[in-house]
């Protein structure tokens, strides 16, 4: 029998409670991005102190290796369900908001375009074009109703 080693990871979220004077809404928000600048750049004390434990998610296998070889043989296994996304803009953290809405879009889409078409005749008749123009139609009408 072999021996293996697996590395397992979960992430638990931290919490902390900072006092903000503001002189509104808007005031309370910028003063709190402000302050959380400050604490990336060790001008502020860490505010998270309060760990979750039950909250655990993004549980996952790091990586598996066998002892004898040093031999990798899985990695970034999920072992839940949970997903972060990165999203560099607000133009993506929207895409990833609606990605579900897009993806029914996407199916009316297709639908719409084999309309008349034969089995596997879909790729030697798309039409680009008409495919983006309902495509557009469809995102104008969910981003409507989303906003």
């Amino acid at each position: 029998m072999k021996t293996y080693f697996a590395l397992f990871a979960q992430d638990i979220p931290h919490y902390g409670l900072v006092e903000i004077a503001a002189t509104g809404d808007e005031d309370a928000l910028a003063k709190a991005r402000a302050y959380w600048k400050r604490v990336q750049r060790n001008k502020e004390p860490w505010p998270l102190t309060d760990a979750q434990y039950d909250g655990a998610l993004l549980a996952r296998i790091v990586e598996i290796t066998n002892d004898e070889t040093g031999h990798q043989v899985a990695a970034e296994i999920r072992l839940d369900t949970y997903l972060l996304a990165t999203a560099p803009t607000e133009l993506s953290v929207k895409l990833i908001k609606n990605a579900s809405r897009m993806h029914d879009a996407l199916k009316e889409i297709i639908g719409h375009a084999r309309i008349g078409l034969a089995a596997n005749e879909f790729e030697k008749h798309c039409k680009l074009e008409r495919v983006l123009s309902i495509a557009s139609t469809l995102l104008i009408r969910v981003t409507s109703c989303t906003e």
